[in-house]
């Protein structure tokens, strides 16, 4: 394969993701559809090539967040429904409609703007109705809801595509919290069965897995289409991770025992040592909680990150493995040999979650992609 532009990269597996999306476009109901969520540049993999991957791999939407992501997809030619999943304001109403945008709605600021830009380009915009079963952010109530949703159903110049929810719980000992909020939205589009709305949907990636009762007619999965389990697990599923994060030795140096290393001196080596310098850091998302709490894989082993991370720079102790030599393959996320490190594992050991991880791979670094 060709040399990227600088010795740290990202590799993207696009049959990885199509295969993912496949996977769960086979576990939930033949009547419910896949949206496939790429905001933030696609968790980091890259917002357009991930978007036309989960397209061949059956996702009938795709979910963003920005109203610029959405355009850049339109621009790519990207012709699927697209649900900015975020409120906007009244003024880029103009720009949802031009470009066929479906928008999130958490109340009725926007509707006029939206009916009028509809109006004035004889068309109609496409909205989704968010309904707060108790997440606390976007959405009205849902008794608020069913009024506007009237409202909505009642004007010529809008679309109603969808309504809404979203879980906050995730965790197993919250299961029954999950299934209240579910009710609730269940509740909700009971009553308003009477209107035509194309698709009703609350689950996530883990709602997806682990309450089938969540999924109606459309599921909105982000981990599970980069093939990340989700907070509590895969569920059975078989996931094929999309990412791997890999660098090249940039120097090795020995060092006597007693010897800090980095800013601080977090760490002090008791030992004579062999130190190998990566040229990644925290400015390419390899977050510095990692620092002295991490490994990476060199020649197929666990070797130990060491001192605190740098912006641009991360050094690893490799005094344990054969003698290495700059521009040898270090892989931060991936497989090498018979080991693996996972997302999952550097969420855990950064104490985060999942998410943080991937969608914090700075724009910097490059992406490599394979099919």
């Amino acid at each position: 394969m060709p040399q990227p532009d600088r010795p740290a990269w990202l590799e993207v597996d696009l049959s990885a993701i199509a295969t993912n999306i496949s996977t769960v476009c086979h576990r939930v109901s033949p009547t419910t559809r896949v949206m496939a969520v790429v905001k933030a540049n696609a968790y980091g993999h890259g917002l357009i090539p991930v978007a036309k991957a989960a397209l061949k791999g059956g996702a009938s939407a795709l979910g963003v967040a920005l109203l610029q992501e959405g355009v850049a997809l339109r621009k790519a030619g990207i012709r699927a429904p697209v649900v900015v999943l975020t409120p906007v304001l009244p003024e880029q109403a103009e720009s949802l409609v031009v470009h066929t945008l479906s928008q999130t709605i958490g109340g009725d600021d926007a509707i006029p703007a939206l009916a009028r830009a509809a109006k004035r380009r004889e068309t109609q915009a496409r909205v989704h109705l968010k309904v707060d079963t108790g997440m606390g952010r976007v959405g009205l109530s849902p008794d608020d809801a069913l009024g506007l949703a009237q409202k909505i159903a009642a004007n010529p110049h809008l679309f109603f595509e969808g309504i809404a929810t979203h879980v906050a719980w995730e965790r197993a000992e919250d299961m029954d919290k999950a299934r209240c909020q579910i009710d609730t939205f269940a509740a909700c589009v009971s009553k308003l069965a009477h209107i035509p709305i194309r698709w009703h949907h609350a689950a996530n990636s883990a709602m997806t897995v682990h309450l089938p009762e969540s999924h109606f007619d459309l599921v909105r999965v982000g981990l599970l289409t980069y093939g990340v389990p989700p907070t509590r697990g895969e569920g059975g599923l078989s996931l094929s991770p999309a990412l791997s994060l890999k660098a090249r030795i940039a120097q090795v140096r020995n060092f006597a025992p007693g010897q800090t290393l980095s800013y601080g001196g977090t760490c002090t080596l008791t030992r004579p040592s062999r130190i190998a310098l990566v040229p990644l850091g925290y400015a390419d998302g390899y977050s510095r909680r990692l620092s002295n709490n991490a490994h990476v894989l060199i020649r197929g082993k666990p070797c130990a990150v060491v001192g605190a991370i740098c912006m641009d720079m991360t050094l690893i102790d490799v005094t344990d493995i054969p003698p290495v030599c700059p521009g040898e393959e270090v892989v931060l996320i991936g497989r090498q040999g018979d080991h693996k490190i996972t997302v999952t594992d550097l969420a855990q050991w950064a104490n985060c979650i999942s998410h943080e991880v991937i969608s914090q791979l700075g724009a910097r670094l490059p992406r490599r992609y394979v099919w």
